[in-house]
C-alpha cells in the first residue's frame, strides 16, 4: 500500500518534526529530570511547579479575604449587637441570600461560560467592601436608625437578652449586610470559585499530590493576615469608631490589590492549562502519524453526540440529589457547619465578655487567625503522610473525631460555673477548639471532600458543588441558628443568654457528629475500589476441554498405529 503524494508530504514532514522534537525531549530528559519529583515530602515535578505555585497563590488570596472579613464581620456585629444576634441573623438573613445566590449562580451558569462567570461572582463582593468601608461606615449615624436609650444601655452592659439583639440587628442593618455578603463570601471564595478552578484545571493523577499541598501556601494566608490586621490597628490613633474607621479603609484598599491578583493569577492558571493541552493533542496528532507511517494504514473514529440540553435548577437538583456521593458529601457539609455554628456562637459570647471593646475584640481576633494559619500550616505539611497512611476514610474520619473531644471539655467547662472553671479558662478552652474547627477544615476536611468531586461528572462539579458547598453549608448553619434561638427562648432564662443552654447545645452537637461520622463511612465505601475476583473456572473447564480433546487424539493415533501393525503382520 502507497500513500497518496500529498498524505505522504505531510507524513514526512510530521516525522521529520516529531524525529528534532524526540531528539530535543531526550536531550532535555538526559539533562534535566523533569519528570522526577522535587522531594520525597514535595512529589511535584519541575515541569508541574508553575502551576502547583499558581494555584497555592490563588489559594492564599482567597483565605486572606476570608480571614479578614471574617474578622471584621464578628467586631462589627457583636461589639454592636450580641453574640445573640448571630442565630437570628443567619437564619434570617443569610440562609435566604444564600438561596438566591445559588438560584442566581445557576442561571448565569446556563448563560455564561466558566470564566465569565467567575467574574461576575468574585467582583461584586469587592465593590461591595470598598462602599461600605469609604461610603457606608463613615455615614452609619446618618443612615442607622435611632438606638433606643434602653437598648443602648442593654448593648454596653452586654445584656438585653435575644430578642433585643435580633432587633438590634435591624437598627444597624449595614453592619448586618456586610456580615450577610462575608458569610457568603466564605461559601463562595475557597469552596466554590477556587475548587472549582482548581477541578477544571488539574488533572486526577495531579490532584493526589497537589491538593494536600495547596493549602500548605495558603494556611499562611491567616497568619498574614493576623500581622496585617494587628499592625493596622496599631496605626489608630484613636480607639473609638473614627480610628476604626481609618483601619477599614486600609483594609478595603489591601482586598482590592488582592482581588486584581486573583483575576491576574486565573488568567494566568488557564493559559497554563490551553498550553497544557495543546501540547497533548499536538502529541497524539504526532502519534497518530507516526502510525500511519508504519503500518500505512488510517483509521477514522467519528463519535457524534446529541447536543445536552441545560436543565433548569429543579431539574439538575433533583437529578444530582439521586447521586449517593452528593448526598454524602451535602451530609459532611452540613454537620460540620451545625457544628462550627453550636460553639462558635457560645465561644464568641464569652469573648465578647472579656473584650467588650470593638479594637480589643479584633485584635483578639487577628491573634486567633495568626494562631489558626500556624498550626494549619504546621498539619498541611504533613497532610499527604496522612492521606497515605490512613486513606480517604481514616483522614477523613479527623476532623469530626477532633472536634468532638475538644467540644466535649469545652461545654463542660461552661456547664462547671465560674467558681469551679473561671472564664478565662473555658475561653482558652473554646479557643482552642475553634482553632480545631478551622484547622482540620482546611487541612484535612477540604482536601478530602474536593478529591471526591473529580471523578463526577461537569454537572456535579458546578452546580452539584453549587448546591453542596454553599447551600449545604448555609443550610447546617441555619440548622445550628434556629436551635440555638428555639433554646435560648425555653431554657435561655430572663437574661435570654446563650450560656444557660449549653448542656442541650452539647447534646445536638453529639448528635451532629454522629451523622458526619456515618456520612464519611458512606462515602468511604462509595470511593474503595471493591476487590475484584477472579473467576478462573471458565479458564479450567476451556483447559479441560483442551486436554480432553489431546487425550482423544493421542488416543486415535495409538488406534491407528496398532492397526497398521496388525495389518503388516497378517500380510507377512
Amino acid at each position: 500500500f502507497q500513500l497518496p503524494k500529498g498524505v505522504k508530504d505531510v507524513v514526512d514532514q510530521a516525522k521529520t518534526s516529531s524525529t528534532e522534537q524526540g531528539t530535543s525531549s531526550t536531550t532535555a530528559t538526559d539533562t534535566t529530570p523533569r519528570d522526577r519529583h522535587i522531594s520525597a515530602s514535595i512529589p511535584i515535578t519541575p515541569a508541574e511547579l508553575p502551576h502547583f505555585a499558581s494555584m497555592s497563590i490563588m489559594m492564599f488570596l482567597f483565605i486572606y479575604v476570608f480571614t479578614t472579613v471574617r474578622d471584621t464581620k464578628d467586631t462589627l456585629v457583636v461589639s454592636n449587637c450580641g453574640a445573640e444576634a448571630i442565630p437570628f441573623l443567619k437564619l434570617y438573613g443569610v440562609m435566604p441570600c444564600a438561596t438566591a445566590f445559588i438560584v442566581l449562580y445557576s442561571k448565569l451558569s446556563n448563560a455564561l461560560g466558566k470564566q465569565a462567570l467567575f467574574y461576575v461572582t468574585l467582583l461584586p463582593f469587592f465593590v461591595f467592601y470598598g462602599v461600605f468601608a469609604f461610603v457606608l461606615f463613615p455615614n452609619r449615624d446618618v443612615i442607622h436608625f435611632p438606638l433606643a436609650e434602653s437598648a443602648a444601655a442593654a448593648a454596653s452592659g452586654g445584656g438585653g437578652g435575644a430578642l433585643m439583639a435580633a432587633t438590634n440587628l435591624m437598627r444597624y442593618w449595614s453592619f448586618s449586610l456586610f456580615f450577610i455578603v462575608s458569610e457568603l463570601w466564605a461559601s463562595a471564595g475557597v469552596p466554590l470559585l477556587f475548587w472549582q478552578c482548581a477541578n477544571d484545571v488539574t488533572p486526577m493523577a495531579q490532584a493526589k499530590r497537589f491538593y494536600p499541598l495547596f493549602a500548605v501556601t495558603g494556611n499562611l494566608a491567616p497568619i498574614v493576615s493576623g500581622k496585617v490586621m494587628s499592625k493596622v490597628i496599631s496605626f489608630q490613633k484613636t480607639k473609638d469608631d473614627i480610628g476604626f474607621g481609618s483601619t477599614l479603609k486600609k483594609l478595603a484598599v489591601i482586598k482590592a490589590l488582592v482581588g486584581l491578583g486573583i483575576i491576574f493569577i486565573y488568567r494566568n492558571v488557564y493559559a497554563m492549562a490551553e498550553e497544557r493541552d495543546r501540547k497533548e493533542r499536538t502529541e497524539q496528532s504526532l502519534s497518530t502519524i507516526r502510525g500511519i507511517e508504519k503500518t500505512g494504514k488510517v483509521q477514522i473514529t467519528m463519535k457524534f453526540e446529541k447536543p445536552k440540553q441545560k436543565l433548569t435548577l429543579k431539574e439538575s437538583m433533583k437529578e444530582l440529589m439521586q447521586s449517593k456521593e452528593l448526598k454524602a458529601m451535602a451530609t459532611m457539609v452540613f454537620c460540620y457547619n451545625v457544628c462550627v455554628e453550636l460553639t462558635e456562637v457560645l465561644w464568641k459570647s464569652i469573648l465578647r465578655r472579656q473584650y467588650p471593646s470593638k479594637s480589643l475584640y479584633m485584635e483578639y481576633m487577628a491573634n486567633f487567625s495568626q494562631t489558626v494559619g500556624t498550626v494549619a500550616f504546621l498539619l498541611q505539611l504533613i497532610a499527604p503522610g496522612i492521606l497515605n497512611v490512613f486513606g480517604w476514610k481514616g483522614t477523613a474520619m479527623i476532623p469530626p473525631v477532633t472536634m468532638g473531644v475538644l467540644a466535649i471539655a469545652f461545654f463542660a467547662a461552661i456547664i462547671a460555673g465560674e467558681d469551679k472553671i473561671p472564664l478565662a479558662q473555658a475561653l482558652l478552652i473554646g479557643t482552642v477548639q475553634n482553632v480545631a474547627n478551622k484547622v482540620t477544615k482546611y487541612s484535612l476536611f477540604d482536601p478530602c471532600k474536593e478529591m471526591a468531586y473529580i471523578p463526577l461528572g461537569p454537572d456535579a462539579k458546578t452546580k452539584g458543588k453549587a448546591a453542596v458547598d454553599v447551600l449545604g453549608a448555609r443550610l447546617g448553619r441555619s440548622m445550628g441558628s434556629a436551635s440555638q434561638q428555639l433554646l435560648v427562648f425555653l431554657v435561655g432564662g430572663a437574661s435570654g443568654s446563650i450560656v444557660n443552654c449549653t448542656p442541650y447545645i452539647g447534646a445536638c452537637y453529639v448528635t451532629a457528629i454522629a451523622m458526619w461520622s456515618k456520612a464519611v463511612g458512606t462515602l468511604g465505601k462509595l470511593f474503595v475500589t471493591p476487590e475484584v475476583k477472579v473467576d478462573n473456572t471458565p479458564k479450567l473447564e476451556s483447559i479441560g476441554q483442551a486436554i480432553t480433546i489431546i487425550k482423544r487424539i493421542e488416543d486415535a493415533k495409538s488406534e491407528k498405529r496398532k492397526n497398521g501393525n496388525g495389518k503388516k503382520q497378517a500380510k507377512k
